[in-house]
């Protein structure tokens, strides 16, 4: 059979769609630790959230019991907002900036899943041109044995008749 004068492009083409998979496959891995990285500084944050209502309700229950005076109730009142701001300071910088960098990162995804289909479809368009020319090619054998088993045919026939 003859051989595909395109079979290195396939090999080319087969090879970049699966360095694309696996670009992909190596993007989803980012925005899935990205996300957990998120999920990790909420968590973080909800733990500021309740250490702070705990440190509160301590206070309360001192300053109701008589054991902080005025003094120490707003010293605790200074502490707690405090911790306030570093929540509101936490919540604006850190979440916001992870969820930025997940925005990011699903974009990426989107990008190497646009490449990669791309490449697939370089890849299968290259495929079918093979399957036709292979088709193409077994159409002429048999077109050319025909044509030789109707030569030889022939040409019996024609030494029968002497």
């Amino acid at each position: 059979m003859a051989q595909y004068r395109l079979q290195v492009l396939i090999d080319l083409r087969e090879r970049a769609k699966v360095e694309k998979e696996e670009a992909l496959a190596q993007t989803k891995k980012m925005l899935q630790m990205e996300q957990q990285k998120l999920e990790d500084l909420r968590k973080q944050l909800q733990d500021m959230c309740e250490s702070r209502d705990q440190k509160h309700q301590e206070f309360m229950e001192k300053t109701q019991s008589g054991e902080i005076g005025i003094n120490g109730y707003l010293q605790a009142e200074r502490y707690l907002k405090r911790v306030d701001e570093q929540i509101v300071e936490f919540e604006e910088t850190e979440i916001k900036e992870q969820e930025k960098r997940i925005v990011f990162a699903e974009q990426e995804v989107e990008w190497a899943f646009e490449e990669m289909l791309a490449a697939m479809q370089e890849f299968k368009a290259l495929e079918k041109h093979r399957e036709n020319w292979a088709a193409e090619v077994k159409k002429e054998r048999k077109k050319k044995e025909a044509d030789n088993q109707e030569e030889i045919a022939t040409t019996i026939f024609l030494f029968k008749d002497k």
